[in-house]
């Protein structure tokens, strides 16, 4: 512990819906420790998140700390209001939140909302994967695809972001697969992605519409006894097929490659349904981005003095 008192310079935080994970941060931005727990928003007084905390970064040494996701939610610990966009990376940093406790200074990242009178969307969370992938690529112009629960679609503009819009793939499959007649047909665990990657092509080159797709798939079970986990794999096709020819449909532009931030599993779906359409996609692991997004936000605030300001 004696290494980590000298070298330790920041404790970042990634603060989800079900899970919390914790790392103690040197001056240059290295891992020296890392943790995991529980989340409890939705569920946690200000009391708890205070003890989940102190349980996480027992014997840690007194450094701030800086957070990103639903801890400043309003179901969070301290709520961190939403800035408009288009919101650039020195808009976060002028609207972190910060506020002591037990003598330690803890910021939280706020999120982004988009209101134009016609639009309302949000996210908390996907803007701390967002800064870290453009301290890898500042320059970058274009539409980033975050798949998730609640996709993302992005459009960055030279380090801004200009536009996005959330699109609810994964509820809806969560609730067709599971509270739906459906449920009776694709109730088998995925089995690989053959049957994925064939619908997808299949819906690329056909461009059958999602709405005459569905009860389709429970149809065949009935009539041809389709394997379970066949038609669980095309009932995904079909949403996330669904998901990307609307983000066309409502103005994002796709360059070449197409960057998708996400974790391997869900993004690799997505790698072959953007295949099927000619476009060439490229991921990024998104938990690798928020420890290098945390330092950066807080060398940029002042609230560290980093290796190399």
């Amino acid at each position: 512990m004696g290494n980590l008192n000298n070298s330790a310079a920041l404790i970042a935080v990634d603060w989800g819906t079900t899970n919390v994970r914790v790392a103690l941060l040197d001056v240059s931005g290295k891992v020296l420790d890392e943790r995991r727990g529980e989340s409890g928003v939705g569920h946690f007084s200000a009391q708890q998140f205070e003890q989940r905390f102190d349980e996480l970064t027992a014997d840690w040494p007194m450094v701030p700390a800086i957070a990103a996701g639903m801890i400043g939610s309003r179901q969070g610990w301290r709520e961190a209001d939403y800035i408009a966009c288009p919101a650039s990376l020195k808009n976060l940093a002028d609207a972190l939140h910060t506020f002591d406790y037990n003598g330690r200074s803890i910021t939280i990242i706020p999120g982004i909302k988009l209101d134009d009178g016609k639009r309302f969307d949000v996210m908390r969370g996907e803007e701390s994967q967002l800064t870290g992938f453009l301290a890898k690529h500042s320059d970058f112009t274009g539409c980033v695809i975050m798949p998730g629960t609640h996709s993302k679609w992005v459009t960055l503009e030279n380090g801004t972001v200009s536009d996005f819009r959330t699109y609810m793939t994964g509820e809806i499959f969560e609730a067709l697969s599971e509270h739906s007649i459906l449920k009776h047909s694709v109730m088998a665990d995925d089995g690989g992605d053959e049957y994925f990657s064939a619908k997808s092509a299949q819906i690329a080159e056909d461009k059958q519409s999602l709405e005459g797709e569905l009860f389709g798939l429970r149809a065949r079970h009935l009539l041809e006894g389709c394997a379970t986990e066949r038609l669980r794999q095309e009932l995904s096709a079909a949403l996330i097929m669904a998901e990307l020819q609307a983000g066309i449909q409502d103005g994002f532009i796709l360059a070449n490659p197409v960057y998708l931030i996400g974790t391997e599993n869900l993004t690799s779906f997505y790698e072959i349904a953007l295949r099927a359409l000619g476009y060439r996609p490229l991921s990024v692991r998104g938990t690798s981005l928020v420890w290098p997004a945390l330092f950066h936000l807080a060398g940029n605030a002042g609230i560290i003095r980093t290796e190399n300001p």
